[in-house]
């Protein structure tokens, strides 16, 4: 449907008094232009209450869940743009004629060719501002229900911010990225696109967007994500700030964005973030005898002063499985060297890309592919393994945080830790009781925002909720009890 613009001053103004909406003369509308004034809470900077973010519009979704007021943005950051979820998913699964170009590519002898060509294919029609609307040569789109801020969801104030439409990841660690980095507070932010064939099966989950249906990332219920799905999500950091120096994010991409002030703070400011790091994840049926996903990694490097600054992204390595057999137990200690001096020859499934394009890195244990935003004692896949909902695995095994020390965590290669290091296949949940959302934490989150908000609305409690002991989706730890520990029998304690 064509909806045309036709406001006064005032009117505009008043459409930011309505949460936001988009408006766009000529343009498919699938954003949620009549969110109630309660969804956005653009005067407060504290988290809101999910409670608070109950109503959509049907066939719709919320935008965003923080944001500047409408006097401020008008009067301070008109320049900048305002997020819009990308969610009319396609009700029909792409034909072969769509299948991207690189899935023609051998990944295992041709990996650097490959994630390349991803690359390439993720940028086309999506640079400079990573937004599918004005893409002219395919549809992507973006991931709903990932606005609210949920304490089981995801990490402290999360939420997505409405500039850029960037969600809370991580902190950082002191000297992660670099041994001038001392700052302890940073925090990454990311934005992901998924393409038609992942945008089919989302478009399967939410059909009904009041009754998600998690079956479609499980394939005991028929579902999962199809041959040829791509997820690709660019992540920034606040870092470097004061003192602090990391020579490959000098020459930044930076865009301006509405985040906390620091990792641990609730209080929402515009400030600048800088691209750290961009992150690939294909569906791909040649990889089934491992995981059936390959997952790719890059790491921004400023000094290459590409003109396009994001060809400064550098590729790190690619891995279709997690090397269950290999369980020595080594890690790379913070700052990060170069990868010739690291890479660990004896992996299967993990391959990286010695450069003196790309800057110093940790990668993951064993030196497993990891990046530059990652802990240096897991892999991209040990934990994407555990995405489900819920959340009935903790994202990390007992000892893979705090990271960064030079000592070995003494779990590592335990049977418990190998858990963790298991090649599950694709659509599989590491717990029969729960669902498969496929590797895709973002998924997960999805849901476990939209229940919490569900049984808000409704104030009662579900028979669900007493049989599976759920576990919060973050990765830093930050003297989480509920990570399952380890003990000098090699089990896993149950919590009682």
């Amino acid at each position: 449907m064509k909806r045309f613009c036709q406001y006064s001053v005032l009117g505009i103004f008043l459409v930011f008094l309505l949460g936001f909406g988009s408006c766009q003369p000529n343009t498919p509308q699938t954003s949620n232009t009549n969110a109630p004034a309660s969804n956005s809470a653009p005067n407060s900077n504290a988290p809101k209450s999910t409670a608070q973010v109950v109503k959509h519009a049907a066939a719709s979704f919320p935008d965003f869940g923080f944001m500047v007021s409408p006097a401020d943005y008008l009067n301070k950051y008109s320049s900048e743009p305002i997020f819009r979820l990308k969610a009319d998913f396609p009700t029909e699964l792409p034909p072969d004629s769509s299948m991207p170009a690189f899935m023609k590519i051998d990944f295992k002898t041709n990996p650097k060719e490959w994630i390349m060509a991803v690359r390439d294919y993720s940028f086309e029609g999506n640079l400079p501002n990573w937004d599918p609307f004005a893409n002219q040569t395919r549809q992507w789109y973006h991931i709903p229900w990932l606005h609210p801020n949920s304490e089981s969801g995801y990490p402290p104030n999360g939420g997505t911010e409405g500039f850029r439409g960037l969600i809370k990841e991580a902190p950082l660690s002191k000297h992660q990225l670099s041994e001038t980095q001392e700052g302890e507070n940073y925090q990454v932010y990311a934005i992901t696109l998924i393409n038609e064939y992942a945008g089919y099966t989302m478009g399967q989950m939410w059909k009904d967007p009041d009754n998600p249906n998690p079956g479609a990332t499980d394939k005991r219920y028929g579902g999962g994500f199809p041959n040829g799905t791509v997820f690709a999500k660019l992540l920034f950091t606040d870092a470097p700030e004061g003192t602090d120096k990391i020579d490959f994010l000098e020459n930044p991409l930076s865009w301006n964005v509405y985040i906390t002030e620091n990792w641990k703070s609730p209080n929402r400011v515009v400030k600048k973030v800088n691209l750290l790091q961009m992150d690939i994840a294909v569906r791909d049926s040649r990889a089934d005898s491992a995981t059936g996903w390959v997952f790719g990694t890059f790491a921004y490097n400023g000094k290459l002063n590409n003109p396009n600054k994001f060809l400064n992204l550098v590729p790190v390595g690619v891995m279709w499985g997690n090397d269950p057999t290999i369980k020595d137990n080594n890690v790379n200690p913070f700052p990060p060297k170069p990868v010739d001096q690291i890479e660990n020859k004896n992996l299967k499934e993990t391959i990286v890309f010695p450069s003196p394009d790309l800057p110093p890195q940790h990668l993951g244990w064993n030196s497993r592919l990891n990046g530059p935003a990652d802990l240096n004692t897991a892999s991209c896949l040990s934990c994407h393994i555990t995405a489900e909902y819920p959340a009935a695995t903790s994202l990390v095994a007992d000892g893979m945080v705090p990271d960064g020390g030079p000592t070995p965590p003494p779990q590592g290669g335990t049977d418990p830790w190998m858990i963790w290091f298991q090649n599950i296949p694709a659509a599989t949940p590491m717990n029969k009781e729960t669902y498969s959302t496929d590797f895709s934490f973002q998924v997960a989150i999805a849901l476990e925002n939209f229940f919490d908000v569900k049984n808000a609305r409704y104030q009662g409690m579900w028979y669900n909720d007493y049989k599976i002991k759920e576990f919060p989706i973050s990765r830093d730890g930050g003297g989480d009890e509920n990570i399952p520990k380890f003990d000098s029998e090699q089990k896993l304690r149950k919590k009682k």
